[in-house]
């Protein structure tokens, strides 16, 4: 026996199953197209909502940050982390998320494995949709509070938690805004309901909904405690934010410990930040959204046309759900061959037997990419 054979038995299993990932050298070329082994592909499986990765603005100002203030931050935001310039962004933030206050910290799953356990203790008692993050979960399991999954976006099964645990002083509601697999919306407005009648803490993570809806691409977590949500997506940056009242960002500066122990990030990142939440909310990205809202509905409502199923997507992300691992991995390598990059998703980032092409519109692409796509799956 070797003590490596538990991973050498891990990967057999997972190669078997058609269930093991490899990295793949993908460059990109544009915000529609990328570069995969001499080839240029369509790219529909990026997170790259708003097209903002490769925008002007966002590079310029990464450059200007990287050469005023460094290529580091040198330390944690409570050492020597914290510049002048990175507190101005956290209150241009809060004016965007119209609150108090806002905290950066280094991505998604930093915040949401840190804030989490800093607000829930094995006291408290946690309820999250059954179809969270899986950096959510993560947050949940590492607090040690009782940890309740109730059924995806099923608004009576909470209530029958919350009822269950009403005279429980710590409770606190966990949801994505918009799932990041199935590209479906929460019940927002019953979730908010319930966290005031039930007084639980609410935290949402609105990561795939930041910069793609809202009046000024501000999300869907209005109302929130916390809301959760990255530059790494429709952004075009990295790192996370959370917006919060004052009180809250007091109490997470001196209790999470994701963002107390970890190097702030790089000037470089918070300058592209910065010009992203600045152009986010410009009358042009205004125009942008509703084009690509326009897109993916259309997009969705042709596949769902031919045979498809999409879930309930409402979003940019649209799954086109197969179910066998392996033939899903069959499906995308049939899209490869026609030039377009849309990767399979399978087990266990998503249930079993739900493998699925997972799609990416975003505000590059052209009615012919999308039309490209179509026919391209429905030849498949």
């Amino acid at each position: 026996m070797s003590k490596y054979d538990f991973i050498k038995d891990f990967l057999k299993e997972a190669e078997d199953t058609k269930l093991k990932r490899v990295l793949r050298a993908i460059n990109p070329v544009s915000a529609r197209e990328s570069e995969f082994e001499g080839r240029r592909f369509l790219n529909f499986s990026s997170n790259n909502y708003m097209a903002l990765s490769e925008h002007p603005e966002l590079r310029n100002e990464s450059v200007r940050w990287g050469e005023k203030y460094g290529s580091g931050s040198g330390a944690s935001r409570l050492i020597t982390g914290t510049s002048a310039a990175c507190l101005r962004l956290e209150d241009e933030i809060a004016r965007w998320k119209g609150t108090e206050a806002s905290i950066v910290i280094g991505s998604g799953y930093l915040a949401n494995s840190g804030i989490i356990p800093a607000l829930a203790d094995r006291s408290a008692v946690i309820f999250a949709d059954k179809l969270n993050h899986a950096s959510l979960n993560a947050g949940c399991q590492l607090s040690g509070a009782e940890f309740l999954r109730y059924r995806h976006n099923d608004v009576d099964h909470l209530v029958s938690f919350l009822e269950k645990h009403k005279d429980n002083p710590r409770k606190l509601i966990v949801s994505d805004t918009v799932f990041s697999m199935d590209g479906d919306i929460a019940p927002l407005d019953d979730i908010k309901r319930l966290a005031k009648e039930y007084d639980a803490l609410l935290y949402l993570d609105d990561a795939h909904a930041s910069g793609v809806f809202g009046e000024h691409g501000e999300g869907l977590s209005d109302g929130a405690d916390i809301a959760m949500g990255t530059f790494s997506k429709a952004l075009g940056s990295y790192g996370a934010y959370a917006a919060c009242s004052s009180l809250m960002k007091d109490y997470l500066i001196n209790r999470c410990g994701t963002f107390i122990y970890s190097t702030a990030l790089p000037p470089a990142v918070l300058g592209s930040i910065a010009a992203a939440v600045s152009l986010v909310q410009t009358p042009a990205c205004n125009e942008a959204r509703k084009n690509l809202y326009e897109k993916f509905t259309y997009l969705r409502t042709s596949l769902e046309k031919a045979g498809f199923d999409t879930a309930n997507s409402r979003t940019p992300v649209i799954p086109v759900i197969i179910g066998d691992s392996g033939e899903v991995i069959k499906l995308s390598s049939k899209l490869f061959e026609k030039g377009i990059l849309a990767l399979p998703v399978r087990p266990p980032t998503v249930p079993k037997n739900t493998a699925r092409i997972r799609i990416s519109v975003n505000a590059a692409h052209t009615y012919e990419d999308i039309d490209r796509l179509i026919d391209a799956l429905k030849k498949a």
